[in-house]
Order: C-alpha cells, then structure tokens, then sequence
C-alpha cells in the first residue's frame, strides 16, 4: 500500500450538534460537548436527559485566541533521512521511525546525541507506546505487532483488524486502542474504519458512517483522544481535502477541522500528525508550512504557530514526553541530504 501526502485548504462550516441545520452555532455544552444553535440551547438541549446540571457556554469563550510560545530546550542530530512516526515511552526513552529509510529506533537523549538502544529494518505506518512500556506497531498485515521494551522481540498481541489493515495506531487515557483501518488493495474502494478495543482485543465501538450512513473516513492517517472521549482524526481525503475529523463519544461529528484561511492561503492544510497537551488541547502539524495548529478538544481552532520561527521546519511527527514536553521529528526539503534533527520544546498556553 503507498500513502502519499495530500493537503487541503478551509475550515467547513459547524453545524449544530443535535439538529445539523445551518443554523448559526453561538453555544457549547461543556459536559456533552455538543456544539449548539439559539433554538437548541433554549429549546432542546435543556429537556435532554440529565442535562439539567451542564454547563453551557458562549462559544467565543472556547474559541477566543491564545497566546501560544514555543522554546527549544533540546535538539539532537538524528542519522535518519526524517523521522515520520514519533512515540515517548515511560522511561524517557522514544520510538523513532524513518519510512525513506525503514528504519525504526528505540533511542535515549544523551547530551545533543541520540543513543540508540535497539534498531529494526521494518516497514511502519502507526506505532504507539503500551503502559507496559511495550510498543503497538501496524506494518501492513491485519494485526498489530508488540516490540517488548525488555527483549525486543516481536510478537503478535491480540489486536486483529481482519479483513482490513491497520494503519493508525493510539492508546486512549483508559489504556484502550484506536486503530484507524483501510481494505486491503487500498487504494481501491473499500471500508475506512476507526476500531475502539480493549484490552484483550475485543472491538467495543466501530466508528465508520455518519448519521446520513455515509462513510465519514478516507484514510485515518493518525489518531488522538481527550479526556472527555472525543477522538480526532487526520483524514487524508485527497489533494486539496484533507482535515481533522473530530468524532464524539457517541461517534457523532462534532466537527471537521480545515486549516486556517491565512496560513493557507497559499499552501493548502496538510495535517500530518497530532497529539494532545496536558492540557487537553490538541496540536496538529502542518508540514509544508511549518505550521502547528492549536485546537480544543471540540475541534475548534485557537490558534496557529509558525515553528519556522524558532527554526524548526517541516514538522513530521509529534510526541508528549512524560514531564509535558513535545517532540517534534522533522522532514527535509525534497531533494535534501541533511539528516534530519530531533527537538524537544517547552510549549506554553495550550
């Protein structure tokens, strides 16, 4: 299967959460975060059931601009062509992986250098770090893979998607999977499925149609959660529509995040990873214009930072460390044979 990096260009109008009119949104709930129309507020959302104690608020207050800052605090010269996929373990070490050179490192900070613990030449799509401090990686077939941070051995957990293949791979906060899975000759048509399991591997909650019973995903390129259970999706539709769909617990849209209309007006939106801050905030990289995009845990843009002004460019691959810190694994401009750097940056205000 071949995935290449697509872009997109505006933000989709947000409808009302319970009735998907047109209707101007001025309200969110925060308790069920439903996103609300005048009508609905006064009207409906009161005689939902136990919603007599939520809180509900002007959506300006959720979405007003903050003032985000960025500080490198360390950088590392890597070996690798970029680093594509990024993952903290709980023992201050990362999970590193390069797809131009199917390289996948296990890795410790030392100093301005990287030692490296363990290396494997294998083909990965998604990876994420158990609490067992073991990783989850998707490399193609129709389970996920475990490397044990003790041994290195590769084994086969009981995550299995079949028919279909996993690709992105994330651990909620309650120690459960998300899997965002495609049809095996993909790109050809076929199923695009989100998979929610636990721990023994059972599918609890399969997130694929909307509630037109259309098929919301077309590639769930990378995965994250936030405390309230929303999960949100880098969709990699095609050249100029790629998004952040953000799905709540239910499995409805709460909303379909675009890009900013001045970052990219003149290079269109090109999610290529995202995480969430201590804060519950969420960051989305923007590769092609060195942009992260600060949302809230509904979707909503807060702000825009240009890494490009502290000199990180291209932005590939982001990762919380355990004390707060985010990691940030960079491309190089095409064409380049600069190996790549790997930084670690304080973050205030998201």
């Amino acid at each position: 299967m071949a995935f290449s990096r697509s872009v997109i260009r505006s933000q989709v109008p947000v409808k009302c959460g319970i009735c998907d009119t047109d209707r101007s949104i001025k309200w969110k709930c925060i308790d069920c975060s439903k996103l609300l129309c005048n009508h609905c507020k006064e009207k409906v959302h009161p005689e939902l059931k136990n919603t007599e104690n939520h809180q509900v608020v002007n959506i300006k207050d959720v979405c007003e601009k903050t003032g985000v800052e960025l500080k490198i605090n360390k950088q590392y010269q890597t070996e690798l062509s970029e680093i594509s996929v990024l993952s903290y373990s709980h023992d201050d070490s990362l999970w590193i992986y390069s797809y131009i050179d199917s390289v996948l490192q296990r890795v410790k900070p030392e100093g301005t250098k990287l030692n490296i613990l363990s290396s494997f030449n294998i083909k990965v799509y998604g990876m994420a770090v158990t609490q067992s401090k073991d990783l989850l990686i998707s490399i193609g077939g129709t389970r996920l893979k475990q490397i044990s941070s003790n041994t290195g051995t590769l084994t086969d957990p009981l995550y299995n998607v079949s028919p279909l293949v996993p690709i992105a791979v994330h651990i909620t906060s309650d120690n459960k999977v998300l899997v965002g899975c495609v049809n095996k000759d993909y790109p050809k048509q076929g199923r695009r499925v989100v998979i929610l399991m636990n721990q023994n591997g059972d599918h609890e909650r399969v997130y694929e149609h909307d509630q037109h019973k259309q098929p919301i995903f077309t590639l769930a390129w990378r995965l994250t959660s936030t405390s309230n259970g929303n999960i949100h999706v880098v969709d990699r539709v095609s050249d100029d529509r790629d998004r952040v769909v953000v799905l709540g617990q239910g499995g409805d849209i709460i909303n379909i995040y675009t890009g900013d209309k001045e970052i990219n007006k003149a290079r269109p939106f090109g999610p290529i990873d995202i995480v969430t801050t201590p804060r519950d905030n969420v960051i989305v990289a923007d590769l092609d214009t060195h942009t992260l995009h600060i949302l809230n845990n509904a979707g909503l843009l807060m702000t825009c930072y240009k890494t490009s002004d502290i000199n990180i460019m291209y932005p590939l691959s982001l990762a919380i460390s355990p004390t707060g810190q985010l990691c940030i694994g960079c491309s190089r401009l095409k064409g380049s044979t600069t190996k790549v750097k790997l930084y670690e940056v304080t973050i205030s205000g998201c």
